[in-house]
């Protein structure tokens, strides 16, 4: 039993839980799109979210509260990346599959080590550069559904665009957090992510509901909510950054090519996606990038 309980407590169980987590947001918000609006269940999200974990804060909210007030505009920039990025997710799954969601999210770590590069001026060795290059075309053969000519003529899925942006939005939240150097507890990171992204949502979301679009609570609308502020946010979030602290960012950062084999599975086994072959074809350039940057550039993941 104790072997047991050791395995299912490792870091590496630890971080593919995390990364099964979030693999499952994308599910959801997919199965959650015809009742809850992208904008109203982002919202609800991250304020849920926010409820939760503010028990866990308060120990620590005195010594944290003067590196809150000297970086409060490092932190509002922050929590805008990190809720538009969750937001585009959302958009996402409205318009594209979440098999293709999946394969385009792997490229996080490939594009943050490009951000870093751009603007930190880290070095990228020629295995970094091999890993960017293998996971762009991966990347590109997903987005295009491996149409040449769409890829020619910039033709592509508005969904798979705005998973694109999604990804752009957490690379650059974590090479700017790199930068910032922000000693700070991890759940009070959080909490101020989760409200700072509230308040970016209000003016997004009192445009949703003036627009005429409505959350009709069911069983599956507060099952969603429950799902994306307690398994996507929560307990993914201590998931990572346990394992991450354990095994080293570098190691924990590989766990990423499980979310295309995560999101793919929940996808075709509770939505009914069929795997094409552009999605294979696609996915094997994408996880070597991943793998090969991962090996030496340390991202810090969050979804």
């Amino acid at each position: 039993m104790n072997k047991i309980t050791a395995v299912i407590a490792s870091p590496y169980a630890l971080c593919s839980y995390a990364i099964l987590c979030w693999a499952g947001n994308f599910v959801v918000a997919r199965l959650a799109n015809l009742d809850v609006p992208p904008v109203s269940l982002s919202f609800w999200r991250h304020l849920l979210a926010a409820a939760m974990v503010l028990p866990l804060v308060i120990p620590v909210l005195r010594t944290d509260w003067p590196i809150i007030r000297r970086h409060a505009g490092t932190f509002a920039i922050l929590s805008f990346l990190f809720v538009a990025g969750n937001t585009l997710v959302y958009f996402c799954v409205l318009y594209t599959t979440v098999i293709n969601a999946a394969l385009i999210n792997a490229g996080v770590p490939v594009i943050a080590v490009f951000f870093s590069w751009l603007i930190l001026r880290d070095m990228i060795n020629r295995w970094q550069g091999l890993g960017i290059v293998l996971s762009v075309l991966g990347i590109a053969i997903v987005v295009s559904r491996g149409d040449v000519a769409a890829l020619r003529a910039l033709d592509f899925h508005l969904g798979d665009l705005f998973m694109l942006l999604a990804i752009i939005c957490w690379a650059l939240y974590m090479v700017l957090f790199k930068r910032a150097g922000l000693k700070i507890s991890p759940w009070t990171l959080l909490l101020i992510l989760c409200l700072g992204g509230t308040v970016w949502l209000i003016p997004a979301y009192a445009i949703e509901i003036a627009s005429g679009a409505e959350t009709r609570f069911s069983f599956l609308t507060i099952s969603s909510l429950v799902y994306v502020a307690l398994f996507s946010t929560i307990i993914a979030w201590a998931c990572w950054n346990s394992g991450t602290l354990r095994i080293g960012p570098n190691r924990a950062a590989s766990f990423m090519s499980l979310h295309p084999v995560f999101g793919s599975a929940l996808a075709i086994l509770i939505l009914g996606e069929m795997l094409e072959g552009f999605h294979v074809v696609g996915t094997i350039p994408v996880l070597i990038g991943v793998y090969l940057v991962s090996r030496t550039y340390p991202p810090s993941r969050i979804s």
